[in-house]
């Protein structure tokens, strides 16, 4: 089962002492949409439900394929078999009916760790490959976890251990689990993949290094999202050291050089950079150029906080160092 890694709206209750239809009308008027998760041995159960119905139920067996129920029916009968602890999350109206129609998925045999790849790395390979799935992501000695979802390789929304029912994940919000990446003892992340229903079980998501490089076309497409990651890197430095905002410091650092820089002039409309470090390019523009400037005026933020030791370690473990400075863009300072 993959459960939202919210705090639970509640827990510790035992389906012996529940009318479970009427619960979950009490529980429609109440928090509104959410879903109730049933664990005993060796079985699961989760229903999901909005303000008027109760969309969906999902029937785990142990080594058994997930089966589906309409309804709550299939599911009172199964409740009825044993008695099930019983854990309510709530979810909010945008999110329930992503929740609701997620696919069947298989999971990796083995986890995979900080240790082996960082998270960066594994978005990039992601990215590669046009993955679809999700990473679940333990920290060690430290309270914080986080699901993520992928759609062909982009990230589009996860669940956080302090998040309150949303789908969406931001970038403040993946900055915070890059920074707890680095303060736990080690990151595990579990990857599960997802297939069609007439699908067989898919190949565990590799994670050794391929030797296929992208080609150019590949490469300067994916350059906003190369940005994107870097510019998250340095963030997140940044942020170990001043309260300031990262990205406002650095647009400050575009306007103080734009007799080199000219095309980094927030105004012209080169690319959008947001608050949050989202990045796109415009389509006209030189992207090298624009590339080149921005991770040279990185640099020298980095090196007027005195960062640059702490950020050259993380840009050196950055897998697209190498395929960014093949193509004549200076990543390394």
């Amino acid at each position: 089962m993959l459960l939202p890694k919210d705090p639970p709206y509640l827990e510790g209750l035992n389906s012996f002492y529940l009318n479970f239809e009427k619960f979950i009308e009490h529980l429609q008027g109440d928090i509104g949409s959410g879903c109730v998760y049933c664990q005993a041995e060796n079985q699961e159960i989760l229903v999901y439900f909005d303000e008027r119905e109760a969309i969906r139920g999902v029937i785990q067996r142990k080594g058994k394929r997930a089966l589906i129920s309409k309804g709550v029916g299939g599911v009172v009968q199964e409740l009825l078999t044993r008695n099930f602890q019983i854990r309510i999350y709530y979810l909010d109206s945008a999110s329930i009916f992503y929740w609701a129609e997620l696919p069947h998925f298989s999971r990796n045999k083995n986890h995979v760790t900080s240790k082996e790849i960082s998270l960066l790395d594994l978005c990039i390979r992601f990215q590669k490959m046009k993955f679809s799935g999700f990473v679940d992501i333990t920290l060690e000695n430290h309270e914080d976890s986080v699901l993520l979802f992928f759609n062909k390789g982009q990230r589009c929304g996860g669940s956080c251990s302090w998040g309150k029912g949303e789908i969406s994940f931001s970038g403040d919000d993946y900055m915070r689990l890059l920074t707890s990446i680095e303060e736990a003892d080690m990151a595990t992340f579990d990857i599960g993949r997802f297939a069609a229903d007439e699908a067989p079980l898919l190949q565990e998501v590799s994670l050794n290094k391929t030797s296929d490089e992208p080609n150019e076309q590949q490469f300067w497409s994916n350059l906003d999202t190369a940005l994107k990651e870097i510019l998250i890197l340095y963030a997140m430095i940044f942020g170990q050291k001043s309260k300031n905002d990262p990205i406002v410091v650095l647009k400050q650092q575009f306007l103080d050089s734009i007799d080199e820089y000219p095309y980094l002039d927030p105004f012209a409309n080169f690319f959008k950079l947001s608050g949050d470090g989202e990045f796109q390019f415009s389509p006209s523009v030189n992207r090298k150029e624009v590339a080149s400037g921005i991770i040279s005026c990185v640099w020298r933020v980095i090196f007027d906080h005195k960062l640059e030791e702490k950020f050259r370690t993380a840009v050196e473990n950055w897998e697209y160092t190498s395929v960014l400075e093949k193509q004549g863009i200076t990543v390394l300072c």
